[in-house]
């Protein structure tokens, strides 16, 4: 579909299906512009006005449930057989387990992922600051490879993916709790924010274009997903990208894809600006319990 349509489309939803009282309250939770690092009391508020609007909007969809992303929604109901029954065959699950030998196994120098991960916190509290920088589990795997002479892994490939979902599913269950005491947290938030929230690209979308405003409506045969709890199944196992012989993504790919489906060159995996977008997300997911590997179709 030209992308020209495309934005009409979505015009269309935003000024026509949306009723005035949630308009209302999407402008409500559209951040201000601001140059500062907000303080804990900003974030706080944003988290609590930023669920809010995602409850009035799906009043019949509890918090937990948005860990299942768009399968979650009212509006996926007529897909949520066909998610169920591939969910009961969980080729993604057994993969997963599989990583456990991989996370295990001893480096020439007799250390290993699970020595190096011994120290870091649980999969439900990243990204987090160790004292220095801002840590992804994509950094941290990275590093303790190459500090134990090992290759380091493609930051967006499927060993990647499955090796992060191994470890965060550790912590299935347990609601994402991310740490934002930090200056330093508070800083990649403020960026994060912005950067969700500022329109890029030729279609002139900005994340919340599609995730906020335009949360359960469709666009061609798809239901587009809320923003509220999107990054608490990743790493995913999608069936679509299965046929492409490319079924596991990594958050950082996935926001790529969608910077690539706005018009706009996506940055590069772990790079200032996803690392941001990953802390806003997080923090905006807060009390939301961890499901990894997600399934989507």
């Amino acid at each position: 579909m030209p992308a020209k349509k495309i934005q009409q489309r979505l015009t269309i939803a935003v000024f026509y299906h949306i009723p005035a009282f949630f308009m209302v309250l999407f402008f409500l939770i559209t951040p201000t512009p601001s140059f500062g690092t907000p303080d804990n009391e900003e974030i706080r508020e944003d988290i609590r006005k930023f669920q809010k609007f995602f409850q009035n909007r799906f009043p019949t969809v509890k918090l937990e449930t948005y860990q299942d992303g768009v399968n979650g929604l009212p509006q996926y109901s007529h897909r949520i057989k066909n998610w169920k029954l591939l969910s009961s065959v969980p080729i993604h699950i057994r993969e997963i387990r599989g990583m456990e030998k991989d996370w295990e196994q001893s480096f020439v120098d007799g250390s290993s992922l699970a020595t190096c991960f011994s120290d870091k916190p649980p999969g439900n509290q990243y990204p987090y600051f160790n004292g220095t920088s801002i840590r992804t589990i994509v950094g941290d795997i990275n590093d303790c490879l190459s500090i134990h002479s090992e290759q380091a892994l493609n930051a967006n490939g499927a060993k990647m993916a499955k090796l992060v979902a191994f470890y965060k599913s550790k912590a299935n269950g347990q609601p994402v709790s991310i740490d934002y005491s930090s200056p330093m947290i508070r800083d990649a938030y403020q960026k994060g924010r912005q950067y969700y929230w500022t329109r890029r690209g030729q279609r002139n979308f900005s994340c919340a274009s599609c995730h906020v405003q335009n949360s359960g409506n469709q666009i061609r045969s798809d239901v587009i997903s809320a923003a509220l709890g999107q990054s608490t199944g990743f790493p995913v196992y999608r069936t679509a990208w299965a046929l492409q012989g490319q079924p596991w993504r990594t958050i950082h790919r996935r926001y790529a894809s969608c910077h690539m489906q706005a018009g706009a060159v996506p940055p590069l995996p772990q790079s200032a600006e996803y690392i941001a977008l990953q802390v806003y997300q997080g923090i905006m997911n807060t009390g939301i319990p961890l499901k990894v590997p997600g399934r989507r179709q």
